[in-house]
């Protein structure tokens, strides 16, 4: 623990722990029948068998399109949906967040920071307002004149000098960046062991998202906090975070360091988003194919869920979904194509005749969820 100058107690974990865990947390929404009871019974797979690991002092990147259950997976992360199954752990222990009691001590270990920062704050309450109403939350014992100084202390990490300039005004008079500052602050208040940036800086402009995703790895090292980062822009992913993770309807399907996954990506779902993402020094001829559209999360296919768009499906991805394969060191992919056999081997070929040099072009070893 750290003590800063206003008296604030910080709880800094010791990096490279295991802080959050999620294991095989699965969540189904039920589907509203019409009045003649048609869709009754049915469910969206939101999410299906995630299991991943945050740990101290480590950004972990989740990437994935629109709709690919993402930003779900972070709010049963931060607790605000129950889970269908499955089970999230905090430091080694089952979370039940079930109920005020324990719901808050949750909250103030794992802070949620939205996509939107216009829409998280009262727009009719100062920016004192709003700091002072998480402060008393969480520093309940504070005296007036405590609180005010812990309020200077947030805005001061984030950035944001003098206090004064900032405290007595409206979210409207606010630039977007100056909000999203204000809203880490605010989840800076209850000194939480997890940040949940559900994307960030998606609603800001180019020239200012640098500047927001520094500030997050500049807490993140020096508080030792562990750091989901919620986007679909990949190439994001290399520059902010250690690690990433893809998800594509509902599922991971690739996990591996960022510069692992991003420069010699192994499942055809994460070579297609960073072939979509613009390069002039690409040649056509080495973009991924996109031959559909994602599917839906009520009836999803059978198999591997993004055989239907895969250039390089084969027979059996259809009938069964692929285990995990160890691609390389601590890489590992959902993907048919890294079986040892000799279908999987022309399938490779063939992905590497189209994607470069940088395509994996050996076979995989299955791996337990536990292994990697």
């Amino acid at each position: 623990m750290t003590t800063t100058e206003t008296g604030m107690v910080r709880n800094e974990t010791a990096p490279g722990v295991a802080v959050l865990e999620a294991r095989h947390v699965t969540k189904e929404f039920p589907v509203r029948g019409n009045p003649f009871g048609r869709g009754k019974g049915r469910v969206v797979h939101a999410v299906d068998d995630v299991s991943l690991v945050l740990y101290a002092g480590r950004i972990t990147a989740l990437v994935g399109e629109s709709g690919s259950g993402k930003s779900t997976f972070a709010r049963l992360l931060a607790a605000l949906h129950p889970l269908t199954r499955g089970e999230i752990l905090f430091k080694g222990e089952k979370v039940d967040a079930r109920g005020g009691r324990r719901f808050r001590e949750h909250v103030s270990r794992v802070q949620l920071i939205l996509q939107d920062p216009f829409g998280s704050f009262n727009p009719v309450a100062t920016i004192a307002r709003t700091l002072m109403r998480a402060v008393r939350i969480h520093h309940r014992t504070a005296s007036p004149a405590r609180r005010k100084a812990i309020i200077d202390d947030l805005l001061a990490q984030v950035s944001l000098r003098p206090a004064a300039q900032f405290t007595q005004k409206y979210p409207h008079e606010l630039s977007g960046g100056q909000l999203q500052r204000i809203s880490i602050a605010r989840a800076l208040a209850a000194d939480p062991a997890v940040f949940l940036a559900d994307e960030p800086v998606s609603s800001l402009d180019v020239s200012i998202r640098l500047g927001v995703l520094n500030l997050l790895r500049k807490l993140t090292e020096e508080r030792g906090v562990a750091l989901l980062y919620v986007t679909h822009d990949i190439a994001s992913a290399r520059y902010f975070a250690e690690d990433t993770a893809v998800m594509y309807a509902g599922q991971l399907v690739e996990h591996g360091s960022s510069e692992q996954v991003t420069q010699n990506a192994a499942h055809p779902y994460t070579q297609l988003l960073i072939s979509s993402a613009p390069d002039p020094s690409r040649a056509d001829e080495n973009r991924v194919p996109d031959i559909g559209q994602p599917p839906s999360l009520i009836n999803p296919p059978s198999g591997c869920r993004f055989h239907p768009r895969c250039p390089f499906a084969m027979e059996r991805c259809a009938e069964e979904a692929p285990p995990r394969f160890a691609v390389d060191d601590g890489q590992w992919a959902r993907c048919w194509l890294y079986a040892d056999d000799d279908e999987a081997a022309a399938g490779r070929a063939q992905n590497a005749r189209l994607h470069g040099t940088g395509a994996i072009r050996r076979a995989g070893r299955p791996v337990p969820d536990g292994e990697l």
